[in-house]
């Protein structure tokens, strides 16, 4: 019996060409009959390079003497996002990618791996002068190039005593604007930046992947900014605990170091905890976010702080969240009633102190000025706040010792 093929509707002379000596050779060499297919988008992992690369370990570059197997534990993307092969040639990572880890301090488990560049291209730097770097580099005109690439670029490589070598014997007295510590930007995405970053652990399974951060606040800011013990110079963070010291950047970066705030949050129940070496109080970052936190420059944006007393507090207060349910100020706050005060309306954000203390907002030979803030219009003294205040926090308790609650209780329904 004889079979006839027919090419599909639309299928050209050339291609349908192609697809038969494909079908010839594959008869003919039934060895190589198999297919490969080489997704060429998306993560790059061993499995799509090893149909042409079965020994990816080796390097064939001459300019580097490192192995693909020394980078065996971590993801192939992190170097390659992309995949390195295209119509245009093949892309290799450039100098700047390298620095995503070498050099870099990662928190409380010190250097990722080695910044010296002989450690990964031997003796053959010579071979790795940046077309920036002149013959005549001391007779050019340098000094503006220089400091607007001094962290970016200059520092990758250098160190201020290496710009001295020339500048002491030219009698040249020259301070670099800003300390010369290299810094990759945000190249910790190469790595944070991969949703299939997680770690499983005694709490089960744990995402790295970092979300959030191109509509945030922060988008302008690099990750060392906040993360300041994740950096290219030997760092004196004040804790041994990274995320402690990531939520108290905002003000040691210099970005929100008002006086009256830095002063009154280590003044506060949060600041002293911490302090004393509990770990566990609240820093800015804990109230306040991180990678995600908003701009408060719409309406909305605003409204969604004010509500945001849960997010915020009840991680820690839970107890006093659940509680927080008197008609007139949880209920309603939890109905979201704009009249009605988040957990900051009665104490104070950073100056937040136990309500045993006399300068606490809920002391109380003070809760009644703290009542009259809102309660303008009634007689808000310490009457008014012995008689109310208890209830907003123990609803629950005033209504279990009501008599009259107590006797509608003995009937269904009766609560």
């Amino acid at each position: 019996m004889t079979k006839r093929f027919r090419a599909p509707a639309g299928m050209g002379a050339k291609r349908l060409g192609v697809l038969f000596a494909l079908t010839v050779l594959a008869f003919a060499v039934p060895a190589i009959a198999a297919t490969i297919l080489i997704e060429v988008g998306g993560d790059v992992y061993p499995e799509k390079c090893r149909p042409c690369h079965a020994d990816y370990s080796e390097t064939d570059n001459p300019k580097y003497v490192f192995s693909h197997g020394n980078h065996i534990t971590y993801q192939c993307s992190s170097c390659h996002p992309t995949f390195p092969h295209g119509p245009a040639g093949t892309q290799t990572p450039v100098m700047k990618d390298c620095f995503n880890c070498h050099g870099l301090y990662h928190g409380p488990q010190g250097v990722i791996a080695k910044g010296d560049c002989e450690a990964c291209h031997g003796g053959k730097l010579v071979d790795l002068r940046p077309a920036s770097h002149t013959a005549d580099w001391a007779g050019a005109p340098h000094v503006t190039p220089a400091e607007e690439r001094l962290t970016t670029e200059c520092s990758m490589c250098h160190a201020k005593n290496d710009c001295d070598v020339c500048h002491v014997s030219e009698r040249v007295v020259w301070s670099p604007p800003e300390p010369m510590i290299y810094t990759a930007g945000n190249g910790c995405l190469a790595c944070h930046g991969s949703p299939n970053l997680i770690k499983s652990g005694a709490d089960g399974i744990k995402s790295y992947h970092v979300t959030g951060l191109e509509a945030s606040a922060h988008n302008e800011l690099t990750c060392p900014d906040c993360h300041i013990d994740f950096a290219y110079a030997d760092p004196k963070p004040p804790t041994r605990v990274w995320y402690v010291n990531a939520g108290l950047s905002c003000s040691a970066a210099g970005c929100h170091d008002e006086d009256d705030i830095t002063a009154a949050y280590e003044a506060s129940a949060h600041g002293a905890a911490l302090a004393d070496g509990d770990y566990a109080s609240a820093t800015c970052g804990s109230c306040h976010g991180g990678h995600d936190i908003a701009r408060l420059d719409t309406q909305a944006a605003v409204t969604d702080l004010y509500f945001a007393s849960e997010q915020m507090c009840a991680d820690c207060h839970l107890d006093r969240w659940e509680s927080y349910h008197d008609p007139y100020h949880g209920q309603a706050y939890k109905r979201l009633a704009e009249d009605a005060p988040p957990c900051w309306g009665c104490h104070p954000a950073h100056e937040v102190l136990p309500s045993t203390d006399p300068e606490s907002s809920t002391h109380p030979a003070r809760v009644g000025e703290t009542c009259a803030t809102c309660h303008q219009h009634a007689d808000a003294g310490e009457e008014f706040a012995v008689f109310s205040a208890d209830m907003i926090h123990q609803q629950e308790a005033v209504r279990a010792d009501n008599l009259l609650h107590k006797v509608l209780a003995v009937f269904p329904g009766g609560r």
